[in-house]
Formats: structure tokens, sequence, C-alpha cells
């Protein structure tokens, strides 16, 4: 069934169709809001919150506008993460990390134990490298390489020009190699020295 007839299913109040929408969805919306809090469990609830967001609001998303559904939810997803981080801002980094680190699952990691070393160390430097840059550029960083969104949804999302959005993700993308330079140049001359 199309996207388009779903949605207008869901906003008659069909629950099978806002059921549909739910379960095509809610791995993006985890990953998003995995990004944001990293921690498993909370990322969950802002799936539930997302969502219930998502309903109650259904009725002003308008399919014949042209308007795409994914960034539409995105960006609820996105403002309940960054709802969910100023409930939350007591929470320190040294918490954020280890729940990070114990979320790693078994195909994200390598058996062999210096691999397993390494890829928590660029994903630690990822994370906090990704905390550094601008709340902008973290934004679309997150929207084009985790959720693969195009530069025009990111655009339509933030409702700004695509050259705007092109100019912020070269300064995140280049924010991100001059952090993680060093780490990769590192880790791959310890590999070629094995």
């Amino acid at each position: 069934m199309k996207e388009e007839t779903v949605i207008k299913q869901a906003q008659e109040g069909n629950r099978e169709a806002m059921r549909i929408l739910f379960e095509e969805n809610k791995k993006r919306i985890f990953s998003l809001a995995y990004q944001y809090v990293k921690n498993s469990e909370d990322a969950e609830d802002i799936i539930q919150e997302t969502f219930i967001k998502a309903y109650n609001s259904l009725h002003r998303f308008n399919v014949q506008d042209g308007n795409s559904f994914i960034p539409w939810l995105c960006r609820i997803g996105i403002n309940c993460s960054i709802d969910y981080l100023r409930r939350n801002k007591t929470r320190k980094e040294k918490d954020l990390i280890m729940n990070n680190l114990e979320n790693v699952t078994s195909t994200d990691i390598d058996s062999n134990p210096e691999n397993t070393s390494v890829q928590r160390e660029i994903r630690e430097k990822i994370d906090q490298t990704l905390d550094k840059l601008s709340g902008q550029q973290r934004i679309i960083f997150i929207l084009k390489h985790y959720q693969q969104l195009t530069t025009k949804e990111i655009a339509e999302y933030l409702d700004c020009s695509e050259g705007s959005v092109k100019r912020q993700l070269f300064r995140g993308v280049l924010a991100m190699k001059t952090h993680l330079k060093g780490l990769i140049l590192e880790n791959k001359y310890e590999m070629q020295k094995i």
C-alpha cells in the first residue's frame, strides 16, 4: 500500500494504518533517538513519545502538498530527543559513554579483542566529536549519515535551503575528519605493524 494512502487512512482514524506507519518507521526513530541519548531504554521511550505526538498532530500533516512523511516524523523524533536531554541534563558524560558501550551488540564488534577495543575507541571518539558540533551541524550530520535522508529532505525538515544544508554538512564532516584524523591514522599504523 502506498505511503500516501496509509497516511490518509491514519488521519481518518484507522488504527491499522497507524500501526503500519509505526512498524515501518520505528527502527529509524529508534536509531535517531539513540544517537542523542545513547541508551536503548530511553530511545524506546522516545519512540513512544514520538508516535504519540505524531498521532496527535497527524491531522495537520498535508499529503497533497508533496510533503514527505519521514522528514516530518524525524523532526518530531529529534524534538522529543532534545526535550528528553533537556529534562535529563544532569546525567553525567561518563554514564552516557558506559551506556553506549554496554549497548554495543555482537554484530557491531569483532570477536578479536584488539579489534573490539579499537572499535569501541573509535565509537567513543565519534560520539564525543558529534557532541562538539553545533546543534544544526549535529542534526544535519545525523539525518544525512545515520538516517540516510537526502539533502532535499533535510532542507524540507529544517525549513532552509539545500545550499545551507550542504554548507553545514560540509563543516560538520570537516570537523569530524579533523577530530578523528589522528585516531584513524594511529589505528591504521598499529594494524600495519601487526
